[in-house]
């Protein structure tokens, strides 16, 4: 790093061994900004480049907030929101967050994205996939959640997308700051073989892109190899592909790659020049290419049977739920493994891909009946009068009581029950007589 910033290397390196930065991005669609300030008891500042982003002090803890368990907030490196807002996603797209977990900038196109449109997101680590898919749920957002090497979603899946993040695996020597074990991990081949990788990833998520999509590539290091070179690889294979400008940063150095001055449309996020970590993105739109048709899971009659299947009714235990529930009766839904999930418009076909989350796990199946998926209580619009709750404030005990796993004491009539924190759903309990059975999963529950 030396030799390439020269002079400023002296206030690179300061920064990089200064204090990390905090951030958060308000979740809009669960509450506003004046209420998280209320929350922390102060003003906030604004992340400049995201609207929803405000930076906050260590101390507050919000990680661990009940207002966090409810979905109000998603805690997030502020460098990091750059990227989704140069992807631009827009309501009513198609949009494929191709190496998503832990779902930081998925739950950003999603909050974008106002609830319309189709979000596909994919992990290739299985155990990291299951993270992305909870905090999706725990925002209250809709969205498939798949588990798959991205070669094989292009095979399925091409030309159907008009946004394609890829958020690429790398060195992470932007998070040197934030994250010591990430430094300790890195070796001197490091950026080459993260290089590979990722311009392998490129070349599927440009199968998976249609013509005239959006593509944004982005990295959380500052090695050339991994951002700078890799787009030039990727520009030189892929002629139909133009490189637009992402502007409010520092830009890319065309020198510290194949000399090509276009490069410098690419955006450079450096510590010392702002209040955020190492972050680099580029942002692509192909010109043309060939057209496909991919099969939609809603044209089908029947997807394979198990484990998805359209319209499955489940007789009068699916009625039942959807009466005292108040889940969508009249559209389709499905039953994936042990529970019932309503896809997405527009979801593509998924046979013989590895699934996560097909669609909204709304219902867990439990022999002849059904209990509510805890998905579904982050779902409900805020305060939602159609269901059984049980409402809480903030500076009631039950509130810590039931993110802490214990039984709640409150009167009423026996069933479900959504516990509520300020009209925010947390999750579900089951009266019986005066005290509620807690069914927040156990692992979720705080110590």
């Amino acid at each position: 790093m030396n030799t390439l910033l020269g002079p400023e290397f002296l206030a690179f390196e300061a920064a990089m061994q200064g204090a990390r930065v905090n951030s958060v991005r308000v979740n809009t669609g669960k509450i506003e900004l004046s209420e998280l300030e209320a929350f922390v008891g102060q003003s906030l500042e604004r992340v400049p480049w995201c609207e929803s982003g405000v930076y906050v002090s260590h101390e507050s803890r919000l990680g661990s907030s009940w207002l966090h368990a409810a979905g109000g907030l998603y805690v997030q490196e502020a460098s990091a929101m750059a990227v989704v807002q140069a992807l631009e996603p827009q309501p009513g797209e198609r949009v494929l967050d191709l190496c998503a977990a832990p779902g930081g900038k998925g739950t950003h196109i999603a909050q974008l994205m106002q609830g319309s449109g189709l979000l596909v997101t994919n992990e290739i680590v299985n155990t990291r996939a299951r993270i992305l898919a909870e905090n999706l749920e725990r925002l209250g957002f809709p969205g498939v959640v798949m588990n798959e090497d991205p070669a094989r979603l292009a095979a399925a899946w091409p030309a159907f997308f008009d946004r394609v993040l890829v958020d690429a695996p790398c060195g992470g020597e932007g998070m040197f700051r934030k994250d010591p074990d990430t430094a300790r991990e890195w070796t001197e081949d490091t950026p080459a073989t993260c290089a590979r990788r990722q311009t392998d990833i490129m070349k599927s998520a440009a199968t998976l892109l249609k013509s005239g999509g959006v593509m944004v590539y982005s990295t959380c290091t500052f090695a050339p190899e991994e951002n700078e070179m890799v787009i030039a690889t990727f520009l030189k294979a892929h002629p139909n592909f133009e490189l637009l400008e992402v502007s409010g940063f520092e830009p890319g150095h065309p020198e510290w790659a194949n000399g090509n001055p276009i490069l410098s449309r690419t955006a450079r996020l450096w510590p010392h020049k702002l209040r955020g970590e190492g972050h680099f993105i580029a942002k692509l739109r192909k010109m043309d290419g060939e057209e496909f048709e991919v099969a939609l899971e809603e044209d089908k009659a029947n997807v394979g049977g198990e484990p998805f299947g359209r319209k499955h009714t489940l007789g009068k235990a699916w009625q039942e739920f959807s009466r005292v529930l108040s889940t969508p009766d009249n559209v389709n839904h499905m039953v994936f493994r042990d529970e019932v999930q309503i896809p997405g418009f527009d979801t593509p076909t998924l046979d013989g891909l590895k699934v996560i989350r097909a669609g909204l796990p709304v219902a867990q199946i439990q022999k002849d009946r059904l209990e509510p998926a805890h998905a579904l209580s982050h779902w409900f619009t805020r305060g939602f009068a159609g269901v059984p709750a049980l409402d809480l404030q903030p500076n009631d005990p039950r509130v810590a009581a039931f993110l802490h796993g214990e039984l709640l004491e409150a009167d009423g009539d026996s069933g479900w029950v959504l516990v509520r924190c300020a009209g925010l759903g947390l999750g579900w309990g089951k009266r019986v007589g005066g005290r509620i059975k807690n069914h927040y999963p156990k692992h979720l529950r705080t110590p």
